[in-house]
């Protein structure tokens, strides 16, 4: 049975009217948030020690020279439930002057993901923001709420077992590009693990969340190139160099027909596809 208390949670819906922040000064940096994240403590988690930071969190989700992306489980560090926090920082010593004029990049994430759910598209919330009071900063960290228990595109596509069941997940999802298409969002990297759905939520564009925004865009429309392009990675996801994943050309028509609402524009967006498989080096 379908756990209709998650389903109807309204941190997973779009918000509905204005959203009240607070504000605070702390260690140096100007935190945003909502208010049951007020005495969350993301300032203190030791990003720099790498055995502490493992011990302390959930799990480290993602480690590299330009950010750390940590899973926290309800409780840690004051957080009324799950997070992801991100923080950011630079690969080189000029990065930071780069950033005097422009918004830090967890600013830029966490605007954008405000203006994806006022658009009606699912994404898990921004909840806290904090910024360096300096006027060159070195670090900035987001966090956003986690989505429980879900699962992504392809883990999804894994698990269905019958071909009804994997035309109707590509049928969702297809409609679910072309929504946010039309709605006016981009999404940078628009692979298979940034789909997120509730494993017992029926695969249903409704039901879809996106995430990992940094370096996406909402603007009044999205081009036809900009959305062969998320056409042509999503299709990548499915049909990578070496493994095979059960992915057919019958598949692809099936996806590429939801979002384009007939067999003719599936074959006019089957042509745009190979067009950007040309310029990337890789047709599909």
């Amino acid at each position: 049975m379908a756990d209709t208390t998650i389903y109807g949670s309204a941190r997973m819906r779009p918000p509905s009217g204005p959203v009240k922040w607070h504000s605070q000064e702390r260690n140096g940096y100007r935190i945003r948030c909502l208010g049951p994240y007020q005495r969350f403590r993301g300032l203190d988690i030791p990003w720099d020690d790498a055995d502490a930071l493992a011990t302390v969190t959930e799990f480290i989700a993602k480690s590299s020279r330009s950010r750390k992306v940590v899973k926290l489980a309800a409780g840690q560090f004051g957080t009324p439930i799950e997070l992801y926090v991100k923080r950011y920082n630079f690969k080189t010593w000029y990065g930071p002057l780069l950033r005097v004029t422009r918004n830090s990049r967890a600013r830029e994430e966490f605007d954008l993901g405000w203006k994806v759910m006022e658009a009606g598209i699912r994404t898990p919330r921004p909840v806290w923001l904090a910024e360096d009071l300096g006027t060159v900063s070195r670090y900035s960290l987001l966090a956003t709420e986690a989505i429980p228990e879900c699962e992504n595109a392809m883990e999804r596509w894994w698990r269905l077992e019958t071909e009804a069941e994997r035309c109707e997940m590509l049928l969702a999802l297809g409609r679910f590009i072309l929504m946010f298409h039309d709605r006016g969002f981009y999404h940078d990297d628009c692979k298979a693990g940034h789909f997120l759905i509730l494993p017992h939520a029926p695969s249903s564009a409704s039901e879809f969340f996106i995430i990992d925004l940094l370096g996406c865009s909402m603007t009044r429309s999205v081009s036809r190139l900009n959305r062969a392009k998320n056409l042509y990675q999503i299709l990548r996801s499915f049909l990578p160099k070496k493994d095979d994943h059960g992915f057919t050309d019958a598949h692809k028509t099936v996806f590429l027909q939801a979002y384009g609402g007939s067999l003719a524009e599936a074959a006019k967006w089957s042509r745009w596809v190979d067009r950007v498989g040309k310029l990337k080096g890789r047709k599909l």
